[in-house]
């Protein structure tokens, strides 16, 4: 297998161990991966369901029903703008912010446990390497488009 296979099936790998943690939890709260990815698109600041749609990668359609029932079950409102009414933004509310205490994945001490038999020599390695690959594929990705 080359190096750059390898590298490729330990993403996948990675990325299944994060998912299935990731399923555990939204399960726990009643949500689904395209809902979490909907909610993360507003987590800094509002957006319209358009600008959520394109963040996503879902279509306008798929995003509206999912913002739908985030809505009814209080994860996020829709607030019109007062400037142009016609404008909809889609925002966090309280409920919302329980979000990072509830799921493992957004807390430190997980990460902290998770890891914690490996040494400070070895956390910097994978710090180093995974910045280096990041910074590279997201070069790649950016030529791309």
């Amino acid at each position: 297998m080359s190096r750059a296979m390898e590298i490729g099936h330990s993403i996948r790998k990675l990325t299944k161990i994060f998912n299935v943690t990731m399923k555990e939890d939204l399960k726990e709260l009643g949500l689904t991966k395209p809902q979490i990815m909907t909610l993360g698109t507003v987590y800094y600041d509002r957006k319209t369901i358009g600008q959520i749609s394109e963040n996503t990668g879902l279509s306008y359609s798929t995003v509206s029903g999912i913002i739908d029932r985030l809505e009814r079950d209080g994860w996020i409102e829709r607030v019109r703008d007062e400037a142009d009414r016609r404008i909809v933004w889609i925002g966090k509310t309280d409920k919302f912010d329980l979000l990072k205490e509830k799921l493992h994945f957004f807390q430190e001490s997980f990460y902290e446990k998770l890891l914690s038999d490996l040494t400070d020599p070895e956390l910097d390695t994978i710090i180093h390497s995974l910045g280096l690959l990041t910074t590279y594929l997201e070069k790649k990705v950016e030529e791309k488009l």
